[in-house]
């Protein structure tokens, strides 16, 4: 194994000198970026992380990993997150809890390869559009929460129902305003 390692860093030095010095440049410069972006997301996990961990002992329940997710820009299918992601997050004998160390690594790696991005802001609007018939700019939450909660795919649970409503509900008037709902998903994604 350390023959392999040191042919590795015999390669990587052959191909240094021989290359240009600008092209070094660049990779160093790329390897830069890509450390401040680790940082940087590792920060975002973490800030994520903690709002979850009320008790400061390092894990949250994993009923809690896909807001996590969501919140930081990852939007996998249900069936994703229950065969592959958990599993991955979790020990070799399952519990109900997630170590922020293994939600850190797993969510490195869905955000660097951008895997469940969530739709582009005009499929997200032709959805709600499709669901607008009379085309009046608003579903009422009680039409939405009645398709949330009965779709065949993945139905939304009551938490779930109750955090969108918070985000997506105009409290005056009961509707959800698509159009401002989804410039608000798009622009917080732009950020991650």
């Amino acid at each position: 194994e350390k023959r392999e390692v040191g042919k590795v860093f015999q390669k990587r030095a052959a191909l240094e000198t021989q290359a240009p010095s600008g092209t070094v440049q660049m990779a160093s410069q790329q390897q830069k970026e890509e450390q401040e972006w680790e940082n940087t997301t590792e920060k975002r996990i973490q800030g994520a992380f903690k709002l979850f961990d009320k008790e400061n002992k390092g894990v949250v329940n994993q009923e809690e990993v896909p807001y996590i997710m969501r919140y930081l820009g990852v939007y996998p299918s249900e069936e994703a997150l229950v065969k592959e992601i958990l599993p991955e997050m979790q020990d070799d004998e399952p519990t109900a809890f997630v170590t922020y160390q293994k939600l850190k690594v797993v969510l490195l790696r869905l955000m660097k390869t951008r895997e469940w991005e969530p739709d582009p802001e005009d499929v997200l609007l032709q959805a709600f559009r499709t669901l607008d018939k009379e085309n009046k700019g608003y579903i009422e939450w009680d039409k939405m929460k009645e398709i949330l909660t009965t779709t065949d795919s993945a139905p939304f649970r009551e938490k779930e129902c109750e955090q969108f409503q918070r985000v997506a509900v105009d409290m005056d008037s009961g509707h959800v305003f698509y159009e401002d709902y989804v410039a608000l998903v798009c622009a917080g994604n732009e950020q991650s």
